[in-house]
């Protein structure tokens, strides 16, 4: 909780200094306000969300474990830490397996960088990602540097603009919702139109990312109020035959049929709406060089202040 407080503070401090002049109450606007009202959809979701699964991509592989492992082993780790990096699916570490997180980003990109050729997939991110050495051996690079990776291959176009983190199943850590967090609850209460640039990326399931955390993006297009706890959203896991309203707890339900991920699920005590973390992805401002986020910032300032 200390490293939030301090990132409310220093954002109050920020914020009060660019609003000198405006009065408090243009700058924090009661939480839950919109800016605009602006009801229109914010982006064209036609062909979301992309499925980690897809046969197009979804057998393309991510980390070769053997040679994490061999890595590991010769840094001086045992076999048995050298073998938890990562999960041992006997199809391999791909895309489907893993890349949750990856079709999120690729999403991101999707919605946000400017049009390309080829497109930005699962496949041609994966491909991005392990051509700039995204992929260490340790396993663990592309948790850490996604924000890093987002940058680079849009030329700094899309940027990871604010995150917040809630260490799922952490016991000093109180469960965190959509209808808690503050930078989601900002999110969600600026109307449709006016979150045109941003999107919302949010983890759920175990604070641990082995096996049974989980990435989805919050549905840019919903008209949910921020009160909402079980959140429309876009979800790589989503069965490729289904269409229509997909919410947290419909993710939930079906990512936890595998028994491994459910037992992980159970023994942190993780609730089918529960999130771990919030991340927000923005166009660059090119002017500024900052990340263009409207009524956004004013909004969260409400909600950390409320």
């Amino acid at each position: 909780m200390g490293d939030r407080d301090t990132t409310r503070r220093g954002f109050l401090r920020g914020a009060a200094a660019a609003g000198a002049g405006l009065g408090a109450g243009a700058l924090l606007p009661a939480a839950g306000a919109t800016a605009s009202g602006n009801a229109a959809p914010a982006f064209d979701l036609s062909g979301l969300p992309m499925r980690q699964d897809d046969p197009r991509w979804g057998r393309d592989l991510m980390w070769n474990r053997r040679r994490v492992i061999r890595a590991a082993r010769a840094g001086g780790m045992s076999r048995s830490e050298a073998e938890s990096l990562l999960w041992d699916y006997p199809d391999g570490n791909s895309i489907g397996n893993e890349g949750c997180q990856l079709t999120c980003l690729a999403m991101v990109l999707h919605l946000l960088a400017a049009p390309r050729r080829p497109a930005w997939t699962p496949r041609t991110l994966n491909r991005a990602a392990h051509e700039g050495l995204f992929y260490t051996l340790s396993g663990l690079g592309m948790n850490t540097l996604y924000a890093d990776l987002v940058s680079e291959v849009s030329d700094g176009a899309v940027q990871l603009a604010i995150g917040e983190n809630f260490l799922p199943g952490e016991k000093t850590w109180k469960p965190a919702y959509c209808d808690t967090a503050p930078l989601v609850r900002a999110y969600r209460s600026l109307a449709p139109g006016d979150r045109a640039g941003l999107v919302l990326m949010l983890k759920t399931g175990t604070y641990d990312d082995t096996m049974a955390s989980h990435y989805v993006l919050l549905d840019p297009n919903s008209a949910q109020p921020p009160g909402d706890r079980n959140a429309e959203v876009l979800d790589p896991a989503m069965p490729a035959g289904r269409s229509g309203r997909w919410t947290l707890s419909d993710s939930a339900k079906w990512i936890t049929q595998d028994p491994d991920i459910r037992r992980e699920w159970r023994k942190a005590g993780i609730s089918d709406t529960q999130v771990g973390g919030a991340w927000l992805f923005a166009r660059c401002d090119r002017t500024t060089g900052r990340p263009a986020l409207g009524a956004l910032p004013a909004a969260w300032a409400a909600e950390l202040a409320s």
